[in-house]
């Protein structure tokens, strides 16, 4: 079985803001099969993101691609091409780019395009590496995601879980919780049914539905509490229906049941 493998990304004309916010996205990447850093300056780096909406930077990126042996200096780093290459653009990338990422960045796309070349281009399969762990280090707190577009619900049950020395992510929306998801292994769920875009069902559907987070326990809060409702929320996959509002009592009791797993 390989191990999980960091990947150096170099970078041309990429601006320094945008390298920021690839910085943070990379962090996201720490625990994954894939893990993603900038390249140092005295390091060539294994992927190269060109800002193809900088003409400067497309014509170095293109200079340099037929030279296998050819070395840069400049742009904060010394490269040595050609290595795979991700175009970084608002609109339609350079006609026969293979990867690509548009503006503005999305960490889910991200991290899927970089996984894509690496395992094309750079022969690192993800299936062959350790993804039974959860994402954080051993003997760390537990983790659990809370989605409720109601910031005062989401730092109620935020508060609730400290006390259990739980860590806690949130999110307002389906499409920001599936951006986790896809980010991270969680060892809780909780979940609000009425959500802003994609509901809280789809969610609960999506997070059984993959190998990686099935086992982990959904726990539905929401204030639709009809039988209907709850069946519904069963046929998703929700393990714990709760009816708002939650007396404490039950809810330790809820998160007690589900850490002694």
């Amino acid at each position: 079985m390989s191990s999980k493998k960091t990947f150096a990304v170099a970078m041309i004309g990429i601006p320094e803001h945008e390298r920021n916010i690839l910085k943070n996205i990379f962090k996201l990447s720490l625990y994954r099969a894939q893990t993603y850093t900038i390249a140092a300056t005295d390091e060539p780096g294994q992927i190269v993101l060109v800002n193809a909406d900088d003409p400067g930077a497309l014509d170095m990126w293109r200079a340099l691609g037929g030279e296998p042996a050819a070395t840069v200096s400049g742009d904060r780093q010394s490269l040595t091409l050609p290595l795979p290459a991700v175009m970084i653009t608002k609109d339609d990338p350079p006609a026969g780019t293979l990867y690509h990422i548009r503006r503005p960045f999305v960490a889910s796309r991200v991290l899927k395009v970089l996984d894509r070349l690496t395992s094309d281009e750079l022969g690192f399969n993800p299936k062959e590496a350790d993804l039974t762990q959860p994402t954080t280090p051993l003997n760390e707190e537990p983790i659990a995601l809370v989605v409720d577009d109601s910031r005062t619900v989401r730092k109620q049950i935020q508060l609730e879980l400290k006390g259990f020395g739980i860590q806690v992510d949130t999110a307002d929306s389906g499409e920001d919780a599936l951006e986790l998801l896809d980010l991270n292994r969680y060892d809780l769920v909780f979940l609000d049914i009425m959500l802003p875009g994609i509901d809280g069902y789809e969610v609960c559907k999506y997070i059984k539905k993959n190998r990686f987070n099935r086992a982990t326990p959904v726990i539905i809060i929401s204030g639709k509490s009809s039988t209907f409702d709850r069946v519904r929320a069963a046929l998703a996959g929700c393990d714990t229906f709760l009816a708002k509002p939650v007396k404490k009592d039950v809810f330790q009791k809820i998160v007690q049941k589900y850490l002694k797993k």
